[in-house]
């Protein structure tokens, strides 16, 4: 660990200022995963300096790990956090990774493209249902006079370019403090109001292609991963072609065993100390596949009641 600890600083230290980063959020329940980000980005990425945004208390957790620290504002809890990137990201353009992402390939191709928008993700667009939270597609639409919503739901990442961004973001805080009044009495989710806000702004989402991916894309028992050695194939679910993914998303604790002993590869890689990663792995399973499934058994059940 101590080894680990001079090694990061030594490579924070020597790392210039860069017009282009990184950017995550790290809690006290998930800066672990945060770690394992950035650890994929040394890998898949060098050279691309990396900031994370978190608590005091999380702070001396992830220091080493990071080329920049940048303490997140008081009385901000969850989601809200990130309709305030612009705010968190020391670099003018920036490429943020949600803390359970893993990074395989290079970053800046994509930007290449993306850079033409002052803010954008992977997406599609609909014209009505529900996001996962509840919001309700028609609706929104309707009160923005739109025929088509972005939706970026999942995505676990963003690009956004200062300072044209900040309206954007502006935007995006106004919602968030309207939520209950522009979308009602659902749960508040920054995907429903970044939805919201890029489709009152015009801006598209960027087609998936080898960029995003989830574990649940894979077509079962193709996946060939090594975060050490920046490798993601698998065969697509969806079209059956081979696919070399640039990220996966990890949401909702999916596939916790295959992305905790990912992890763990890193840490060892790296020399960094991983005190209950295992426990974490049990944990998200836990959460994913006995916990929910007896949430929802409970639902059924009051709802013949």
């Amino acid at each position: 660990m101590v080894a680990a600890r001079i090694f990061f600083a030594m490579n924070n230290m020597s790392r210039p200022a860069h017009s282009f980063g990184i950017l995550t959020l790290a809690t006290p329940n998930d800066y672990q995963k945060a770690i394992g980000l950035a650890l994929s980005v040394r890998v898949s990425n060098p050279g691309v300096p990396i900031a994370v945004a978190c608590s005091a208390r999380v702070r001396p957790l992830v220091a080493p790990y990071f080329d920049h620290v940048v303490e997140e504002k008081a009385g901000l809890r969850g989601f809200v956090h990130k309709v305030y990137l612009d705010q968190y990201s020391p670099f003018e353009e920036t490429m943020f990774f949600d803390s359970d992402v893993l990074v395989f390939k290079p970053v800046l191709p994509y930007v290449e493209v993306w850079r033409q928008h002052a803010y954008t993700a992977t997406g599609r667009y609909e014209s009505d249902g529900k996001s996962a939270f509840g919001m309700d597609r028609a609706e929104m639409l309707r009160q923005l006079g739109k025929q088509k919503m972005a939706v970026i739901d999942g995505a676990g990442h963003s690009f956004f370019r200062k300072p044209a961004c900040t309206e954007i973001f502006d935007a995006a805080r106004d919602v968030t403090a309207r939520h209950k009044e522009i979308m009602g009495g659902i749960p508040y989710a920054d995907e429903d109001v970044m939805d919201y806000v890029m489709t009152m702004f015009d801006i598209p989402p960027m087609p998936k292609p080898d960029f995003f991916s989830r574990h649940a894309s894979a077509k079962p028992g193709t996946i060939r991963m090594d975060a050490t050695k920046g490798i993601c194939e698998f065969v697509f679910k969806d079209t059956g072609e081979v696919m070399h993914a640039c990220m996966m998303h990890f949401a909702a604790d999916e596939a916790p065993f295959t992305y905790h002993y990912q992890l763990h590869k890193l840490f060892r890689k790296f020399g960094v100390a991983a005190p209950g990663l295992l426990r974490g792995a049990f944990h998200d399973f836990y959460k994913r596949s006995i916990h929910l499934q007896l949430h929802d058994w409970k639902k059924r059940l009051l709802a013949r009641a």
